[in-house]
């Protein structure tokens, strides 16, 4: 007779929820999906991510399916490693036998069973579950296992599916809600749990804002959101993310019946700590030093040292991506990069302890991204320069905190001018024309001495103080340059004084002037071939030339600067030679021509994210509209572009025969257009993004889609994106759709973008969502 080891009672242990479960509509689905195929599916991700929560969610959905029920064992207050079979023959309420040892036991009582085990909390305890998981399997072929851990179980057949952090929209440079925040599930968290604490709170066009920051700030990790949330019944949101200097002091009243680590944003975080090896912990708090994001040659450069060796970091890094401390990204043709979230980079920097330790990583740290910064400014005239910005743009934050380091401690002000003048290219090429007069405003406040460094640093922000229309500001500062560089002879300033000269008196107006300073600037062939700002020498006296008349002179002028630029591999240059030839043809009448020039300028501008650069083209490209008799195209075109350029500074940079060129085009819009179609025209051009502008202008062009439409892939990017979510990497995607790997890489950046997302993991959670 067959001994009856399960106890009879209800079928399965799977506690009810406490607490309303929110969002993840799509990771849910994905995770079926994965244990419909796979007989062991561990969810990993950073502590406080959700992953429980989400584990214990997905099994309930589950619980028809599997007849001998879902059985949930809690691993997290098991600290003894021979325990854990026992706990699971407990848990399963699986009475011992003695003549069996309770492994031969387990396999025994559940080789014909069909369930689900929800084994939450493995991270400290891998080995053990390892080899009890791989054994259960192979005894039972009807269980599956569903395991929550920080780190996978690295066993056969097990499906890693990390759970990403909750979906935010993004804001805009002016602090906007970019989309709309309906349906974000960070968002609808925090409405959920703040208005248990304070009844009738909602997220609104009031405080979307503040939320959605509140969010950002705390990464979009539910644990962190739901203790911010508590804080509602005393603080309003904005005293919240005030207070956020010290989130772990904040961040404490959580669950008392939870597990300890899940109680407060400090007990999460010390859980994962405590399990990374001395090594990963020193790496750890080393790492907490950058902003952002970094590579692993940035990693080596900062974290070498006292003990840790480059192969410690190499294995470091890769250890605590396991351990879902560090978020791996890869992106489209660029070196892999990695990101500490801030909750886990504030912690690191906790342990690091400030004091010799810190100032020493900190140092170098600046010492690594200045050599980059310089770098770039030296090779800057050949073939890499959009890879050279792609790579100064992800690696923005960092420059910032190597710029403020340099400014708030005491000794490094020198450096900190280097910095900000080695960055010119990417002030001026990237639109950050602003935040480049800062820096280098607060460099020459803190560094006062004359030398090389500050000669430079005056003639590079003469440069931009004249774009941004202070040119009595950028004549000043050029002759404290020019006085700078005699003193110390610094020959490389006093040669740029000719270009930077007549650039400013080209933005006062004085084209005559400045033609006469650009001709003097073009007889220093040498500097003219090897110097960036230089070269553009060319076209810019092809435009004050165009401004006087000379068509033709200008194209040659331009055509000059073509040659230059090929020879070099150049192309930012040449934007500027494509764009001066698409307003030279014209006004020579040839119209085609002109479309093409300025075509191709802003294809390259694109590919800078030269904002300034893409909006003068558009603009151009309104009058050559005007001229063609579109009316309505030239009308939206110019209005976008006069409210994209708001925040720029001086519209058209203040010149005065652009502003001639601009009326001349306005006043034939009105007499062409009836008034609602002009207005029609102009509202569809203040509603128009960048992106959007810039599709419009090149006949790429999508239908106009109201602010709280869903995202929309094309049909190539919905196929590629299910195939995402299948798993398949970048390489099998393009071997299954028959195209190159790199258009299978561009797809998926164009679908990341779209999306608002920063990986694949949450590309699939989004497919899972749709219909």
């Amino acid at each position: 007779m067959r001994v009856v080891v399960m106890a009879p009672r209800r079928v399965g242990r799977l506690p009810d929820d406490l607490t309303s479960f929110v969002g993840r509509r799509g990771a849910i689905t994905q995770v079926k999906r994965l244990l419909s195929a796979s007989r062991l599916v561990t969810l990993t991700g950073v502590a406080g991510v959700g992953k429980s929560r989400l584990a214990t969610r997905v099994a309930r959905d589950l619980r028809r399916a599997f007849p001998d029920g879902i059985w949930l064992v809690e691993l997290a207050k098991i600290p003894a490693r021979d325990q854990l079979t026992r706990v699971l023959l407990t848990t399963l309420r699986v009475r011992d036998r003695p003549a069996l040892s309770p492994e031969d036991l387990l396999a025994e009582q559940l080789a014909d069973k069909r369930m689900l085990i929800v084994l939450d909390g493995c991270e400290h305890l891998l080995d053990e579950c390892g080899s009890l998981v791989g054994g259960l399997l192979a005894a039972a072929p009807e269980v599956r296992v569903l395991v929550t851990s920080r780190a996978p179980l690295a066993i056969a057949g097990e499906q890693v599916w990390p759970v990403p952090p909750m979906l935010m929209p993004r804001l805009d440079r002016t602090g906007r809600v970019v989309q709309r925040a309906t349906g974000y599930e960070a968002l609808e968290l925090f409405a959920d749990r703040a208005s248990a604490v304070l009844p009738g709170f909602t997220v609104g066009p009031d405080n979307e804002a503040l939320v959605v920051r509140l969010c950002q700030q705390l990464d979009g990790l539910p644990l962190a959101i739901e203790l911010a949330a508590v804080w509602m019944r005393s603080l309003s949101v904005e005293e919240i993310l005030d207070r956020l200097t010290d989130r772990y002091r904040l961040l404490t009243s959580g669950d008392r019946n939870a597990v300890p680590h899940h109680r407060s944003l400090r007990a999460a975080i010390e859980w994962s700590f405590n399990l990374c090896s001395p090594t990963e912990r020193a790496l750890w708090a080393r790492l907490s030093v950058f902003a952002g994001g970094f590579e692993l040659d940035a990693a080596e450069a900062v974290c070498v040292g006292d003990g840790v060796s480059t192969e410690d970091v190499f294995v470091g890094v890769a250890g605590l991506v396991e351990k879902s401390v560090l978020t791996k990204e890869d992106h489209h043709d660029t070196p892999t990069r990695y990101r500490l979230l801030k909750t886990i980079q504030e912690y690191g920097r906790e342990r690091l302890g400030g004091g010799a330790k810190e100032l020493v990583l900190r140092r170098r740290h600046r010492d690594h991204f200045l050599l980059l910064a310089e770098h770039v400014d030296a090779e800057w005239l050949g073939p890499n320069q959009a890879e050279w910005l792609t790579r100064l743009r992800q690696d923005r934050a960092n420059l910032r905190a190597a710029l403020d380091f340099c400014r708030t401690e005491p000794g490094e002000g020198h450096e900190g001018l280097r910095m900000a003048a080695a960055l010119r290219f990417y002030w001026v090429a990237c639109g950050l024309l602003r935040e480049g007069r800062y820096w280098l405003d607060e460099a020459l406040q803190v560094s006062t001495g004359a030398g090389e460094q500050r000669a430079r640093a005056l003639a590079v922000n003469s440069l931009i103080s004249g774009f941004q229309g202070e040119t009595d500001t950028a004549s000043e500062l050029l002759t404290e340059a020019r006085e700078v560089a005699a003193q110390v002879r610094a020959h490389s300033v006093l040669a740029s004084v000719a270009h930077l000269a007549g650039t400013i008196a080209m933005l006062r107006n004085e084209p005559a002037r400045a033609a006469a300073w650009f001709t003097e600037a073009l007889e220093r062939q040498e500097m003219l071939r090897h110097d960036g700002f230089a070269l553009l020498s060319l076209p810019k006296l092809a435009l004050v030339t165009a401004f006087q008349g000379d068509y033709q002179r200008a194209v040659e002028l331009c055509e000059q600067c073509q040659e230059i630029c090929e020879e070099h591999g150049e192309q930012w240059g040449r934007s500027w030679a494509e764009m001066v030839l698409g307003l030279a043809r014209w006004r020579q009448g040839d119209l085609p021509a002109a479309v093409a020039h300025l075509h191709e300028s802003l294809r390259i501008k694109h590919l800078f994210s030269d904002l300034t650069g893409i909006l003068m083209t558009i603009e151009v490209e309104s009058w050559v509209a005007a001229a063609q008799h579109r009316a309505d195209r030239a009308a939206r075109l110019s209005s976008a572009v006069a409210h994209l350029w708001k925040p720029l500074g001086s519209y058209l940079f203040g010149i005065e025969r652009y502003f001639t060129w601009h009326a001349e085009t306005e006043a034939r819009i009105r007499n062409t257009l009836p008034t609602p179609e002009l207005r029609a025209a102009r509202r569809q051009g203040i509603d128009d993004t960048v992106e959007e502008l810039i599709r419009f202008t090149l006949g790429e062009s999508r239908p106009a889609q109201p602010a709280d439409a869903p995202v929309r892939l094309t049909p190539r990017e919905q196929e590629v994106a299910r195939l995402v979510a299948q798993g398949l990497s970048n390489r099998q995607i393009a071997e299954q759709l028959v195209i190159s790997k790199r258009t299978s890489d561009s797809h998926i950046e164009h679908i990341l973008a779209k999306l608002g997302v920063t990986s694949r993991a949450q590309i699939a959670v989004w497919i899972a969502e749709q219909p």
